[in-house]
């Protein structure tokens, strides 16, 4: 079986245990690759599942947004991803526990 890649960009709300003082993400630094767990939920059913995925804070967009917000890319591999994490689609990002709520904008420009 062969797993598809999807990537997105999503914006994120990272939660203040995963916070500097100055409100800043000590998780998604920018110019950081990290793998996370990304938890999705699945449309029409409600399923909730968790997948491995490339989290990348590329820090666009640092000077409009207040701090603990991001804008991150979401590289995941996987089957019917696409159920899970379309635009305007929820998750939650976990590092060892939950650090951040997501939004998918949309499909990353490759």
């Amino acid at each position: 079986m062969r797993h598809k890649s999807h990537k997105f960009q999503a914006f994120v709300k990272v939660s203040p245990a995963a916070q500097d003082a100055g409100g800043g993400s000590v998780a998604l630094l920018p110019g950081q690759v990290r793998r996370m767990a990304i938890l999705g939920e699945q449309h029409g059913t409600g399923r909730r599942h968790f997948f491995t995925a490339l989290v990348t804070n590329e820090g666009d967009g640092s000077d409009w947004l207040d701090a603990g917000h991001e804008i991150v890319t979401v590289t995941i591999r996987g089957e019917e991803l696409a159920e899970y994490f379309g635009a305007g689609d929820r998750f939650t990002l976990w590092l060892g526990d939950e650090i951040a709520d997501g939004i998918v904008m949309g499909r990353a420009v490759a």
